[in-house]
């Protein structure tokens, strides 16, 4: 996927976000490697360490981290998860400096909304 085909903005984008924006893109895709990474740690725990051959050992152990974390940088360079794609999109307006067109979020996660000085008083004279 490439960050900057991906416009919805009419705005021509500045090199300084160019830039960023492809930083934005290199970050997302290895933050999903990494959790690629950690899914196949995962689940190479849940198999049985006697081979045929005996007992896997350290160097079999090493072997297969790194070969994991090869194939978990190949499967996020593909984007057939989506993470990398979604903490783009979800990013990318704090990114590029336009605060306005950044998506809410619910109270909960935001925390409670709370009432300026002006706005108590104006409730209490309405009361």
């Amino acid at each position: 996927m490439d960050p900057l085909n991906s416009l919805t903005n009419t705005t021509p984008l500045t090199a300084d976000q160019q830039a960023a924006l492809k930083k934005l893109h290199a970050a997302a895709t290895q933050l999903e490697g990494v959790f690629v990474g950690m899914l196949f740690k995962e689940m190479h725990k849940t198999v049985d360490k006697d081979t045929i051959f005996g007992k896997d050992t350290n160097a079999d152990d090493t072997w297969q981290d790194m070969l994991d974390e090869k194939q978990a940088d190949a499967i996020a360079k593909t984007g057939s998860f989506g993470i990398a794609s979604m903490v783009e999109k979800q990013l990318r307006a704090q990114v590029l400096g336009t605060p306005a067109s950044a998506p809410s979020l619910p109270a909960a996660v935001t925390g409670p909304v709370v009432p300026t000085a002006a706005q108590t008083r104006a409730f209490e004279d309405e009361r």
